[in-house]
């Protein structure tokens, strides 16, 4: 079931099942996921799946990245080949992200004589998010090449995690200064990029496309938002004790039969999402607070705290002391 934002397999992981099916299992993923294109599994499995790939092999975002065809994003990522020009490339990667993943997002600007292409996933408690962070920003590189049929070349690229041990990777991919630390995940090129051709351009198709990608758009918002006013619903509440489906749909000023509807629409379950906004909440509190243990079973519902380190080492493997500590040393973030 639907309880979070999610990220549609398409091709990409199917095309590189023998590096990332190893890693599934621990991670509670289903296999169908390297096997299927139609397979969405929650963002932060999907970031924590690249971060267990990069255990391995600490380059892979940024391997794969550079490696990345239009079958890998599915319908997103014909229409973005085909897109009459680099801008309505860039628009249209802007506006459908969301079809392939709900967690991140894509922007764009022209900064005097810059083409700046920002990439963030949106879920602040995700923290370990190096390798997505990579792969993106290679991906709309390889894309950007792919798209004119020439060796596009970025300016400066910037990375929000700290700087790894080893960045000749990052050297040899990008061929221009990379900072680490940054505000943002950013892919600077020169404003010329815009003026290349896109060499596969098809009007047409794209005319096609737009229509379908539209419509999983508004498909995906209205569940995005749903889950939004649901979860901070929940959130507001939780501290004075579980809220019940009829607390939930009171707040929101709807029937219990309409918010149930409403969430069997877009497959999003009530029990499971409390749970998700517990994990959220607890990630939050651990990282960003100095709440002791009792303090932050109590603001999550749990009548002692025994009961909470049980659900968090359910959640992650670790608890929440272990968790802390982790989080605090030195360079984890990176």
């Amino acid at each position: 079931m639907r309880t979070v934002r999610t990220v549609i397999s398409e091709d990409f992981f199917r095309r590189f099942k023998p590096i990332f099916a190893p890693h599934v299992e621990a991670l509670g993923i289903d296999l169908a996921l390297v096997e299927r294109a139609d397979i969405e599994i929650p963002g932060e499995q999907y970031i924590a799946l690249w971060e267990a790939a990069g255990a391995t092999n600490p380059s892979i975002g940024l391997t794969l990245g550079s490696q990345t065809e239009a079958d890998d994003f599915g319908a997103l990522g014909h229409a973005l080949h085909c897109a009459p020009s680099v801008e309505k490339a860039l628009m249209t990667l802007h506006t459908y992200l969301v079809v392939f993943a709900q967690e991140s997002s894509i922007d764009y600007c022209i900064d005097g004589r810059q083409l700046r292409i920002s990439y963030q996933v949106t879920d602040s408690t995700v923290l370990n998010r190096r390798q997505d962070a990579e792969f993106a920003i290679a991906a709309i590189l390889r894309q950007l090449q792919l798209v004119t049929a020439t060796s596009v070349k970025p300016v400066r690229v910037d990375f929000e995690h700290t700087r790894p041990i080893d960045v000749s990777m990052h050297k040899q991919l990008f061929m221009c200064p990379v900072f680490f630390n940054q505000p943002t995940n950013r892919i600077s090129l020169p404003v010329e990029v815009l003026n290349l051709p896109a060499t596969q351009g098809n009007e047409r198709l794209f005319k096609a496309l737009e229509p379908y990608l539209q419509q999983e758009r508004e498909q995906r918002n209205v569940s995005d938002e749903l889950l939004t006013q649901v979860t901070r619903m929940i959130g507001l509440s939780i501290a004075s004790g579980l809220p019940s489906l009829d607390q939930v749909s009171q707040y929101m000023g709807l029937s219990r039969r309409t918010l149930q509807r409403r969430l069997k629409e877009h497959d999003i379950d009530f029990s499971v999402l409390i749970e998700e906004v517990r994990r959220d909440l607890a990630l939050g509190y651990l990282n960003h607070s100095d709440y002791s243990m009792t303090q932050i079973s109590l603001l999550l519902g749990y009548a002692e705290s025994g009961s909470f380190t049980r659900a968090f080492r359910r959640w992650t493997g670790h608890s929440p002391q272990q968790f802390r500590q982790a989080s605090r040393m030195p360079g984890t973030g990176g």
